[in-house]
């Protein structure tokens, strides 16, 4: 749940990948398919 945390204070993709040690690929991938459920990045958890 951290990914959606920061995609809620509006953190780049690039940067939650950074904080959170995981692919740009994975973290662009937690931002889209959290989005269009009305939050964002619920997929990513670290």
């Amino acid at each position: 749940m951290q990914a959606a945390e920061l995609f809620e204070q509006e953190v780049k993709p690039p940067e939650v990948a950074r904080r959170l040690r995981v692919s740009r690929k994975s973290a662009y991938q937690g931002y889209r398919r959290g989005k269009p459920k009305g939050g964002h990045g619920m997929i990513l958890n670290s």
